[in-house]
């Protein structure tokens, strides 16, 4: 049987998260320092449990592929930072009583990918065009505990917990191509493998609010108490056992002592609010758009990241299917703001594979992003949309602006009227995008009306 294992041990970020507040000058901060890490090791899986009850509650399934079969606008909230570009099909997996099968269409004329993530965000596996050409094909997906036989014909695909997240896209083009776009969507099968039993249903209903530290470990330890840890955080996970994270103890919040108790009342929403910066505190800065770092979606040991990405992106694709660029300010670092115009000119021949797409955000209180809701219901501009200007060498000029503009509203972008953030998203990114030989343009104030 293949299993996964792994000694625990304890491990040390250091100084590598929490800088000077790590250092042992008080007792205060001693508390501190660890409470701030073991947030950081469990936010992004209180993140994914949050979504996955709000799924279950949704549609009491698991182990089923569920098709949204309109664009995401205004009203979708589920998912912070969606995309306009993709219709999206999703499922979460229990893989702990036996494997599921995924079949992909064959579709090598239409960008499509199914992204496949554990508890702690990391993607496992990516599967479509990059991977295949689009060529169809089965796959089992399996849990870390399954010694079966692959089936002839198939791939198997070793998921490293026995809960995952499967999430897929298919580019639609333009209105008038939704309908070709459902039916590749439609052609993606999920069943449960011959032999393999009903999924443990997770309970659908549980709170996940955003300033209990208590139901905060309750919801995490439960998370990680169902199935085991991939061998890198098994490895760690006994560091965090004096804050309270134990892997399937419940009342792990019971048993801490009163100033652990009172540290993390005390600390948590300033955790939580040191996060709100999203992709924008992280990776390189130009011309006010912010790179990602290497590591994104496959995030190794680097919490910090893992845990703003789980804020402001979350489900985030590896930089080999996906770059996203990130802007809060213009280029001068004023901030982007709907009350004001604000304009930039995207350049011809942006070095994708697939296609790429400006979007863009209202921020809610809680730092999490999503679509606002405008007169035109137009959330992003991309290469594929159709109804744009361009200029005659192929580039595109965009407004922003939460007034409808007096001028033509063709390339217009409608902001909220307030803060806003933009991502930008290139699919099948070139070595340009990876390797830092292609920069953005900065966001400008528009100059006239």
């Amino acid at each position: 049987m293949r299993r996964v294992g792994g000694a625990m041990s304890g491990w040390t970020l250091g100084l590598l998260l929490c800088g000077a507040a790590c250092a042992p000058a008080a007792a205060s901060e001693g508390k501190v320092a660890p409470l701030r890490d073991a947030f950081l090791f469990a936010f992004p899986v209180y993140e994914m449990a949050r979504t996955r009850e709000a799924a279950v509650a949704r549609t009491g399934n698991l182990n089923t592929l569920r098709h949204r079969t309109t664009l995401s606008d205004a009203s979708h909230r589920n998912v912070t930072t969606p995309n306009n570009d993709t219709l999206y099909s999703s499922s979460w997996l229990d893989l702990s009583a036996g494997p599921v099968i995924l079949t992909t269409p064959t579709a090598p004329d239409r960008y499509h990918s199914v992204a496949l993530m554990d508890m702690f965000t990391d993607h496992f596996a990516v599967l479509g065009t990059r991977r295949d050409g689009g060529k169809g094909k089965a796959f089992l997906i399996h849990g870390p505990r399954w010694a079966g036989e692959v089936p002839a014909g198939m791939e198997a695909i070793r998921a490293p917990m026995d809960d995952a997240w499967l999430i897929v896209r298919v580019l639609v083009r333009g209105d008038d191509d939704l309908e070709a776009a459902r039916a590749v969507q439609r052609a993606f099968r999920l069943e449960t493998a011959p032999g393999a039993a009903a999924p443990q249903r997770p309970d659908g209903s549980a709170r996940f609010p955003d300033d209990d530290p208590a139901v905060f470990l309750e919801r995490v330890n439960a998370a990680l108490g169902r199935g085991p840890l991939p061998p890198v955080h098994a490895a760690r996970v006994a560091r965090f056992a004096g804050a309270g994270i134990r892997p399937g103890d419940a009342a792990a919040w019971q048993s801490l002592d009163a100033a652990t108790r009172d540290a993390w009342r005390k600390d948590f929403r300033s955790f939580r609010d040191a996060l709100r910066g999203g992709l924008q505190e992280v990776g390189t800065s130009r011309n006010g758009w912010s790179y990602p770092a290497p590591g994104i979606g496959e995030f190794g040991t680097d919490d910090h990241y893992r845990s703003r990405v789980a804020l402001g992106g979350l489900g985030a694709l590896p930089q080999a299917e996906a770059v996203y660029l990130s802007a809060r300010t213009t280029g001068d670092e004023i901030s982007l703001d709907g009350t004001e115009a604000h304009c930039l000119r995207i350049p011809p021949g942006i070095p994708v594979g697939a296609f790429w797409s400006l979007s863009l955000y209202e921020i809610a209180p809680d730092g999490r992003l999503f679509f606002a809701a405008n007169p035109v219901g137009r959330y992003s501009i991309g290469s594929e949309t159709r109804s744009i200007v361009r200029d005659p060498d192929g580039g595109i000029r965009v407004r922003m602006q939460h007034a409808a503009p007096h001028a033509s509203r063709t390339n217009w972008l409608p902001a909220p009227a307030g803060p806003f953030a933009l991502t930008f998203r290139a699919y099948l990114p070139g070595r340009a995008f990876i390797d830092g030989g292609f920069e953005m343009p900065a966001v400008e104030r528009c100059r006239g009306p």
